[in-house]
């Protein structure tokens, strides 16, 4: 069976005795014969007659035809009836092998249209969009061509997925600088680039009830360097009364990114935004979270995190970290902003 696999496996149609002889490591040239033979027999290969024999005793032909087993796809026909409406199901009937190949993504879409059709009535950043539809919030800048090859072959046009890219960001947007001043240090430029438009076209300045006057968007460990929040407070903020609160992912990392940037700027006052991370909990119990691909093993502080968020050291975000699972901070979209944004 493995020497099967391999012929199957070899990247040609066509192969000679001398590289099925390699690829047996069969030394024995008898041997070697009969199992050659017991493929032919067994129909997985054809010998090719053209290349006439090789000369030894007993004769095997130069060159062999590999005869790939037909793939069965009559298993994907009743799935792909199930698909939603708006998608190509009569284009999947016909060519079930293109539905094995676009399964991830074209089972994710017709499931966001059977639920949550309208939420692409509003547009969302692309990793907010890829969250909200396949919950990964990389899956579309990783899958950008095959996601595009399914909105083709599905009649959709490239806009369908309503998302906009967020470019380069300005690492800071001010709303307001009048009296004292709140800092947001957002982990994920996405996000950041979220609030920042809401904010501009509403001209509102309130999430969850609480003002926010400058949004900074944290760049990875960029935020994390010693005394980098206490420098900007005084050379870009002129020293005014200021609070830090910060918001990322719901992972070890994201939890140790809080603390490192607390413990490099003692001199500061920066807490979790505790509401928003609490709304991430809310609605994490609705979907299926992804696995983290931090695999390092190393956990942060969580009972102190817990508690500066308020919620008790036993629940749901201390579960789904043991499980290996996080919430990326892109679950606040930019349909559930909107609607916190006062």
């Amino acid at each position: 069976m493995e020497r099967l696999d391999k012929v199957l496996k070899y990247v040609k149609n066509s192969i000679s005795d001398e590289k099925l002889q390699q690829i047996f490591h069969e030394s024995d040239y008898d041997l070697f014969h009969t199992e050659v033979e017991k493929l032919v027999e067994s129909g997985f290969l054809s010998p090719v007659k053209a290349s006439k024999t090789n000369g030894r005793l007993p004769p095997l032909f130069n060159k062999y035809r590999i005869i790939r087993p037909q793939e069965d796809n009559t298993a994907y026909i009743e799935s792909v009836r199930r698909l939603n409406p708006i998608l190509n199901i009569s284009g999947y009937l016909l060519r079930p092998e293109l539905y094995k190949k676009h399964l991830e993504i074209v089972e994710g879409l017709s499931r966001y249209l059977w639920l949550t059709q309208d939420l692409l009535n509003m547009p969302m950043s692309r990793k907010e969009r890829s969250f909200s539809v396949w919950g990964r919030e990389k899956l579309l800048d990783e899958h950008m061509a095959l996601v595009k090859e399914v909105l083709k072959f599905n009649h959709l046009d490239d806009r369908f997925l309503n998302y906009y890219d967020t470019p380069e960001p300005f690492f800071e947007y001010h709303h307001d600088r009048g009296g004292p001043i709140t800092v947001l240090v957002i982990e994920n430029k996405d996000t950041w680039f979220t609030f920042r438009k809401l904010m501009q076209e509403t001209g509102k300045n309130c999430f969850d009830g609480t003002i926010v006057n400058v949004l900074l968007y944290g760049e990875g460990n960029k935020i994390t360097k010693r005394g980098a929040l206490e420098d900007y407070s005084v050379n870009m903020l002129g020293g005014q009364a200021t609070r830090f609160l910060y918001f990322g992912d719901l992972d070890w990392e994201g939890i140790r990114l809080f603390f490192r940037t607390r413990d490099a700027n003692p001199s500061l006052e920066l807490k979790p935004f505790s509401s928003l991370y609490q709304l991430m909990l809310e609605f994490a119990e609705t979907v299926e979270l992804p696995k983290s691909l931090d695999r390092r093993g190393v956990i942060g502080p969580l009972p102190e995190f817990l508690e500066l968020l308020g919620l008790p050291e036993e629940g749901s975000l201390r579960n789904l970290l043991t499980e290996g699972k996080y919430i990326p901070q892109e679950i606040i979209n930019y349909q559930v902003a909107v609607k916190i944004l006062k």
